[in-house]
This record gives C-alpha cells, structure tokens and sequence, in this order.
C-alpha cells in the first residue's frame, strides 16, 4: 500500500524558507509556499507543489489555501517580527499540529514560546556553533545534541587511526564512548561487528558520549 505524502506550509520565501521547502519537496513531501513578495514565489514556483503569493497573516487566507489540513509549517519570516507572531497565531488558531518559527532574538523566543510554537530555531545561531564546533574538532562531521550532555557524532577517521579497532582503541573502557555505526566508501553502513572491524582512513564513524567523554577521546586519539 502506497503512503500519502505528508503536507507542509513554508511561509516566508527568503534563503532560509526556500532552503527549508526545497529540501522538504525533495524528500518527497508535498510542500505549499507562501510569501507576500512576487519575486521569491517566482522563483521557487517550479520546485514545489504550490507556491502562492498571498498575506499569511490572515487566518482566513490560510485556511482557504487548505493549510488548516496540512500536517506542519515553517515561519520563515526572520526580519518582521510582527508578521512572523501574527503568522505563528494563525496557525494556532487553525490548529495546524507542528509549528516551527524562526526566532530573531531571545526575547523573540520566550515570545513565540508563550504563543504555543512547537519548535523555535535561529538558524545563524545554530551554524555558529556547528563551524565553531567543527573548527576545534575538525574530524567531526556532524552531531547530534540528545540533552543534558549527551551528544552523537559522526566523524572521518584520520591516518593516526588507520588500522586500528574500537576495542583497541578501548572506547567503552577508557573512555564510556559506545560506537553505533560504521561507513565506508562504496559500501552500506553497518552496525554488526563494530568493536572488531578494521578502520580505514576515510571511514566515518558513528560514536554516543558525553561531551567530555568525546572531547578526551578527540584530544588523546585524533
């Protein structure tokens, strides 16, 4: 049995918004555009599903373009604050069930906090922190932050590392940092055998630690 497409609405067509509607369109979604400005419709049009140049601060606009059935939506909308919480408040009002809002500031946030908005980034903020992140650790490819201190990284291993295995390298003794999966080039990732097998320079390597943990591990092996 074929699966629906999941709906979503992007409102806000700038480069964060349209980044967010074409990766959305591109996993296979069914995605609805929407900005007031011509231009930034115009642009994307082709890409998504639908794309509308219209007011989303009207609640009644947004329902008209079914958006009120759509199983989430983006606020895009960085710089006007004041359409970004109207916007957030139209959807809550048609109950769309997840809100994602971009935030400006942090008073911004602990505003759309009280509004109800499901999730809340700042896009600039979270890149700042991943280059800054991945220049002091520069075989870190990736990671995931689980709360409290707990992360999940995906790192190239280096020369220094080539032939060696995660139980010499006594990850889970020394250093409480278990490995999840394992990728090497033109094969399909594998989570079997993992203490046991070989690595190569260029292969990536999915560990789960904590920050400190990861951090000794990087300081005393990488």
């Amino acid at each position: 049995m074929r699966m629906s497409k999941l709906k979503y609405t992007v409102i806000g067509l700038g480069t964060f918004g349209s980044t967010v509607a074409r990766e959305l369109e591109r996993l296979g979604n069914e995605v609805l555009g929407i900005d007031r400005n011509d231009e930034h419709v115009n642009r994307i049009a082709e890409e998504l599903s639908h794309a509308v140049i219209a007011d989303a601060q009207d609640e009644k606009v947004l329902r008209e373009l079914g958006v009120a059935d759509h199983d989430g939506a983006v606020v895009a909308i960085g710089e006007d604050l004041e359409s970004n919480i109207l916007c957030t408040l139209a959807l809550k009002s048609l109950g769309v069930p997840c809100i994602w809002v971009k935030a400006a500031s942090p008073v911004h946030h602990r505003i759309l906090e009280r509004l109800g908005a499901d999730r809340i980034v700042n896009p600039e903020h979270h890149v700042g922190v991943h280059v800054a992140r991945t220049m002091i650790y520069p075989h870190v490819l990736d990671y995931i932050a689980l709360g409290g201190d707990d992360y999940i990284v995906e790192l190239e291993v280096p020369q220094a590392l080539d032939g060696q295995t995660a139980a010499t390298l006594r990850l889970a003794e020394d250093y409480g940092v278990g490995v999840l999966a394992a990728k090497r080039e033109g094969e399909p990732a594998t989570t079997g055998d993992l203490q046991q097998r070989p690595l190569r320079r260029g292969d990536r390597l999915v560990l789960l630690g904590t920050l400190a943990a990861l951090r000794r591990f990087s300081r005393e092996k990488l």
